[in-house]
C-alpha cells in the first residue's frame, strides 16, 4: 500500500463527489479546484525505509531531489505537459535508439523549451541501488523504453551535482565487451573483439544523446538483489537530458535489455504502479513487483497487446469512449491496433496527457462540450482546447468511460478528467489532447494523468493489463 510521505495540510483542497444513479454523470462541488504545494518535506526520510514496495513520486514532487527552485508545483506540472508532443514525435518515429538518431532536428525546432520540460524523460522516479557496496540512486520510471542507464564516473558533460555511479568502488561491477551475448548488435559493435568495450549510443527524439558502456552490476530492489543486471553506465549526454540534470532511467518496456525481461525468474514478469494524484506535491504511489499486485482488490483486465513495429510498447485494445450516456461515434479501426503500421492505443507512464487521434478526439469533446453548453468558455489553454471558467456552487460533469477489449470500462473520476488551466484554478480544462501531425497521427496513448489512483498491473507473462481503483497517496 502507497504511503503518504509529507506533511500536506488539505482542509481548503475541497472535491466532493456524489455519484448520480445512472453513474454517468458526478455532481461536483469545487470548493477549491487546484493543486496544492506541500508547506514542508519534513517526513520525506520515510522513502528511505520501503522494503516490499517502492515509493513512486513526482520528479517535481516536494520529495524529489530534482525538484526545481522557484517554481510552483502547478507551473512545474504544467511544463512537463509541453514535452508530451516531443515525446510524442520520439515514440512515433521509432523512440529511443541505439547507434542512429530517429529525428530530424529541424521538425522540433519551433517548439520552446522552458525550463523544465520533461521532454522524453518520464514523470515518475523510484530509488534503486547499484553495486557493492550499494550505491543509491534514483531512476526515472519509463514503461515506453527498454533499457537502465545511469550517469557513472567520469562524465565528461554531466551536471555538475549529478551523483555519479563509482564503478571502481564496487567490487561486482563488470564491463561487457563486444564479444558478450548481450552486445550482440550492429549498432553496438561492429565486430565480436573481447577486448573492446560494448559502446552503447542512445539518441533519443528530443536529439539528446547518451554515450554508455554496456556494464551488468549488482541490482538492489527493495530486500531483493538481481546478480548481473545489464544497464549501460553513461559517461557523456548531451542535450536536453544534460541540461535538465536528468538523474537516469529504468526502462519497463518489453525487449530482452528491458528491467521486466532481466528480473523475469524472480518477477514473473509482472509489475503494478499506483500513481498518486496530482493535487498534491507530497503525494507519493507505489510500484509493486511480482505476482503478488494480483491479489489487488477488484481488478478487471484487458489484453495486452504488442505490435512488431514497435515491440517494447504496451499496446491496448482500446475500442470506444462515452461520455456520460452518450457512447461517441468514432470511425471502427481508429483506436485499434494495425499490425503493419504504429495505429493503435498504448499505455505508457511517461506522457502526462491522453492523446486521442483525430476522430476519436473530436467525437469526445464535442460530447463533452455539449453536456456542459450551459457553462461559461473560457480561451483555451496551451494543449487543452475545451476550457471553462469555474463554476460556483454544485456542477454535473458527465464521466469519461474508456471502453477496452474484453468489457473493461475505465471510468474515470472528474480529477482525472478536468485540468486547473491556471495557478489559482479558476479555469478547468478538459485534460485530453489531440497528438501533433493532425489527421495523419495514428497512434494514441493512455497517459499517467488519467491513470492517477488507479492500480495498474502490466501482466506480462499473461498478456494482460489489470486495472483497479485504489486511493493511493491520499
Amino acid at each position: 500500500m502507497a504511503k503518504r510521505i509529507c506533511s500536506v495540510l488539505v482542509s481548503f483542497l475541497l472535491l466532493v463527489c456524489v455519484w448520480a444513479e445512472s453513474s454517468k454523470v458526478a455532481r461536483v462541488k469545487l470548493a477549491s479546484f487546484k493543486w496544492k504545494d506541500a508547506e514542508d518535506n519534513k517526513n520525506c526520510s520515510a522513502l528511505e525505509s520501503e522494503t516490499s514496495s517502492l515509493s513512486v513520486m513526482h520528479i517535481q514532487g516536494k520529495c524529489s531531489p530534482f525538484r526545481l527552485s522557484n517554481s510552483s508545483w502547478w507551473t512545474a506540472i504544467s511544463e512537463s505537459i509541453k514535452g508530451d508532443t516531443q515525446r510524442y514525435r520520439a515514440m512515433v518515429k521509432g523512440g529511443w535508439s541505439a547507434g542512429k538518431s530517429m529525428v530530424n532536428p529541424q521538425e522540433d525546432a519551433d517548439l520552446p523549451l522552458a525550463s523544465g520540460q520533461a521532454i522524453n524523460t518520464g514523470n515518475y522516479i523510484i530509488k534503486l541501488k547499484f553495486g557493492t557496496p550499494v550505491q543509491s540512486f534514483y531512476t526515472i520510471l519509463d514503461t515506453g523504453s527498454y533499457i537502465t542507464w545511469i550517469p557513472c564516473n567520469p562524465c565528461s558533460s554531466c551536471s555538475s551535482g549529478l551523483q555519479l555511479f563509482e564503478p571502481g568502488k564496487s567490487s561486482t561491477y563488470k564491463y561487457l565487451t563486444c564479444a558478450s551475448q548481450q552486445c550482440q548488435s550492429p549498432d553496438f559493435c561492429s565486430n565480436n573483439d573481447n577486448n573492446v568495450n560494448c559502446s552503447l549510443p542512445l539518441h533519443y527524439g528530443d536529439q539528446s544523446e547518451v554515450d554508455e558502456i554496456l556494464s551488468s552490476e549488482s541490482l538492489s530492489v527493495g530486500s531483493e538483489t538481481v546478480q548481473d543486471f545489464v544497464f549501460g553506465c553513461a559517461n557523456a549526454v548531451s542535450g536536453l537530458i544534460q541540461r535538465l540534470s536528468v538523474p537516469g532511467l529504468v526502462g519497463f518496456g518489453r525487449e530482452p535489455l528491458s528491467f521486466v525481461s532481466q528480473t523475469a525468474t524472480l518477477y514473473d514478469s509482472t509489475f503494478s504502479y499506483c500513481l498518486p494524484s496530482l493535487f498534491s506535491s507530497a503525494f507519493t504511489g507505489s510500484l509493486l513487483l511480482g505476482k503478488g499486485a494480483l491479489s489487488a482488490s477488484g481488478l478487471k483486465f484487458t489484453p495486452l497487446l504488442s505490435n512488431a513495429r514497435y515491440p517494447y510498447f504496451y499496446y491496448v485494445g482500446l475500442n470506444g469512449i462515452s461520455v456520460g450516456d452518450e457512447l461517441n461515434s468514432i470511425p471502427a479501426g481508429t483506436l485499434t491496433l494495425d499490425q503493419s503500421t504504429e495505429r493503435g492505443t498504448i499505455i505508457d507512464s511517461g506522457t502526462v496527457i491522453t492523446q486521442l487521434v483525430e476522430p476519436a478526439y473530436n467525437a469526445m469533446r464535442d460530447s463533452f462540450r455539449r453536456q456542459l453548453s450551459s457553462l461559461s468558455l473560457a480561451s483555451p489553454r496551451e494543449s487543452f482546447d475545451t476550457c471553462y471558467n469555474k463554476p460556483s456552487g454544485e456542477v454535473e460533469f458527465p464521466v469519461i468511460t474508456l471502453h477496452f477489449d474484453d468489457g473493461l470500462d475505465l471510468a474515470l473520476p472528474v480529477e482525472n478528467t478536468l485540468w486547473p488551466g491556471n495557478e489559482d484554478g479558476s479555469v478547468l480544462c478538459l485534460a485530453f489532447a489531440l497528438p501533433p501531425g493532425g489527421e495523419d497521427a495514428v497512434l494514441s496513448i493512455f497517459g499517467n494523468y488519467q491513470q492517477q489512483k488507479f492500480r495498474i498491473v502490466h501482466d506480462v507473462a499473461g498478456s494482460r493489463l489489470r486495472i483497479a481503483s485504489e486511493n493511493c497517496g491520499a
